[in-house]
Order: structure tokens, then sequence, then C-alpha cells
């Protein structure tokens, strides 16, 4: 399924159909502007002439949602029903940004999703580089799953047509990282654009310009995204953004107080994890920008 404007492309059996939302489903709407988000499950009434209109929305089992760009004040849902998210960052051009992948983990970590960090263009940096070897140690001893990828070489992309089996899938990341070739060499008949890097700023140009749900060949879904630049997390209140890091999480209840934010209280079990290294600084400090927003009720 796509959304473009109020018009949803909804599959309904072998057939992809243009249908537009009863306006009683936009009525109330608060916490989301839009009350239809890829990967919904619809109930529709056919007219038996190709066209027709959206009746309900079905209950979600999942979703993934960030807070709206700007002022934050409405949550997006950017994929509902789904089953995993595929954390897609390039190794170079553009470099990995591993603040932003922290705030997409943890977003996953609010809705139980399982998270996949895909490490794409591995190909761009020599052997002997230890960036790319860090970085999948580094989120591993997290206990999240990493994929190194590369399109040219053909690296990851058979593991990554498994993962997507049967399953409904959503790729996020910055623009450029190569998402849609990555879901092109894939499944090559998808034919997706891809786009250039900018070469005055080293990132990626929005060549995906709306999220649409594809079917692959193997039983799987899969929601292509846009460029993610930003992911400020909807409605997280400040004292529960700790539990969303998986390894602050178990330390809370060791901390001295109950509503302690771990920032300079005394007696914190997280703060003390950080100077022993057990917490790493650059995830503390992903935590801490979080919080912040939190704080501010940017979330």
């Amino acid at each position: 399924m796509r959304i473009d404007s109020k018009r949803c492309h909804v599959e309904v059996g072998d057939a992809v159909l243009l249908l537009s939302p009863q306006g009683r489903l936009f009525r109330g709407r608060k916490a989301a502007r839009n009350p239809i988000a890829v990967g919904d499950r619809v109930r529709v009434r056919l007219d038996g002439e190709g066209g027709g209109s959206i009746e309900e929305v079905l209950p979600r089992t999942s979703k993934l949602s960030r807070a709206s760009a700007g002022e934050g004040s409405f949550e997006q849902v950017l994929v509902a029903n789904l089953d995993q998210a595929l954390v897609v960052s390039a190794v170079a051009d553009p470099e990995l940004q591993p603040d932003l992948v922290d705030r997409i983990l943890a977003g996953c970590e609010r809705e139980g999703l399982r998270a996949v960090l895909v490490f794409n263009k591995v190909d761009l940096v020599p052997p002997d580089d230890p960036g790319p070897g860090h970085w999948r140690a580094f989120y591993e001893a997290l206990g999240y799953r990493v994929v190194p990828a590369s399109t040219v070489t053909g690296q990851g992309i058979d593991e990554l047509r498994d993962l997507l089996a049967d399953r409904l899938s959503v790729f996020c990341g910055l623009s450029g990282v190569g998402k849609s070739s990555l879901l092109n060499a894939i499944q090559p008949g998808l034919a997706l654009a891809v786009g250039s890097i900018s070469e005055r700023w080293r990132e990626g140009r929005h060549t995906t310009t709306h999220s649409s749900l594809l079917r692959l060949d193997n039983g799987g879904h899969v929601v292509d995204t846009p460029g993610i630049r930003n992911f400020g997390l909807w409605g997280v209140p400040p004292r529960d953004v700790g539990e969303l890091w998986v390894e602050l999480e178990p330390l809370i209840p060791q901390c001295r107080f109950a509503d302690c934010l771990h920032v300079r209280e005394p007696g914190c079990a997280v703060l003390a994890a950080v100077e022993d290294g057990r917490v790493t600084r650059q995830r503390y400090e992903s935590y801490l920008e979080v919080l912040a927003d939190a704080q501010k009720g940017r979330l």
C-alpha cells in the first residue's frame, strides 16, 4: 500500500486499487494527523467498477513511529503491522551516524520490534579499515544482528533476502545509504529509482519520495521509506527514555532513586557503568540527547 495525499494504493487480493478513506476516519485526529499508514490493514467497500472507499482501519499489531519533523506536535506512523525494521547505514559515503541509528533502535525497542542493522557499501572501505568491524562488534555486543552488505560485491544480499522472506519489514535510514539499491539487488524486478550523493554535503538526495509497500517473490513485503534525517521519539516520558537503551534497562532498578534520570544523581547505577566502561560514552550521549528532547516536550 502507498498513500498519496488522501488516496491510498490498497492491495486487495492480487490487485492494487486506488481508494479514498471515508471522511469520518479523519475526525477527532489529535496525536496522529493521518489515520492510515503504510502497512495498515483496512476494510474496504468496492463499487464493482474498480473503485470504492476505505471504511475502517483495523487494529494494529505494531508500528514504527516518530515525532513529526519541526515542532514534533503529532505522531507520524512510518509503518504499521510490521515484523521487523532493517536500519540501513553506509559505512562510507555518507558516513555512519550512530546517534540516528540509536534513536531508531530506541523506537524499535519501544514497540518490541526486532531490529537488524545493515551496514552497506562495505566495498568502499579497504579491508584493513577498522571502522566497519568496530561498529559491527559494537552493536552485536548489545544483542543486535548486523549484516554487512554491498550491491557491488553481492555481500549480504542472500542473507537479507532470507531475512525478508514471509515477513513485513521496513528499510529505514539516511538518504544515500543505498536502501533502494539493496532492494533492487534482492529482487531486480523491482527497478526502484536510485540517487546520487551530493558532492557539497556528502549526503544522499531523496530519491524515494514516499513510503511504499512492495511485494517480494519470497512471500515477504517490505516498505522502502524516504531518507530519515531525524528521528524523534513520540510521547515518551523522560523517566522512561532509559528503558529503551538495552544496556541501560537492567541497570535502572539499581539506582538509588526511583525517579533517577541518570544525569548527575547520586547513587546512579547508569553513571557508574559509564564511568567504568560497561556503558559506552557514545551510547550514553545518544541517551542524553533523547532525554533532552523529552524534557522539552519534543517527543
